[in-house]
């Protein structure tokens, strides 16, 4: 186990934030943020109550990245093959008809795109 951890007010879609929610989108969609990797445990702290429920906030991160990959089109249907469902690239060619190469091109793309990277501008897929 990793022990990468995001904390989901930390979350800002930097390229690792996104690859990390990819391998965790399943249980965050349904409201479950992933623990904390730790060998020891952690003491009973009294939390301040919250206005929201508990699984509002992995439910929304997990919606903003779910819409942004669909926002992507083809390439984010790419990269969700090999981030969530852990497809590896020379299945996604042989499944898009494509060489490995522009699998790889347009994987990286949707992650840029999913990250923040010029995502204000309408997401074009340029064939080539």
């Amino acid at each position: 186990m990793s022990e990468l951890w995001f904390a989901p007010r930390d979350i800002y879609f930097t390229r690792e934030q996104v690859v990390w929610l990819f391998e965790h989108l399943p249980s965050i969609r349904e409201g479950n943020w992933p623990p904390r990797p730790t060998s020891y445990t952690e003491p009973n702290v009294q939390k301040s109550p919250s206005s929201h429920a508990p699984f509002e906030t992995p439910v929304s991160i997990a919606a903003e990245l779910l819409v942004r990959l669909e926002n992507a089109g083809q390439d984010g249907a790419m990269c969700k093959m090999e981030y969530v469902y852990g497809e590896d690239e020379g299945s996604i060619a042989r499944h898009w008809h494509i060489d490995t190469y522009t699998v790889v091109r347009r994987i990286d793309r949707a992650l840029n795109y999913c990250c923040g990277w010029k995502r204000k501008k309408v997401y074009e897929q340029r064939r080539s």
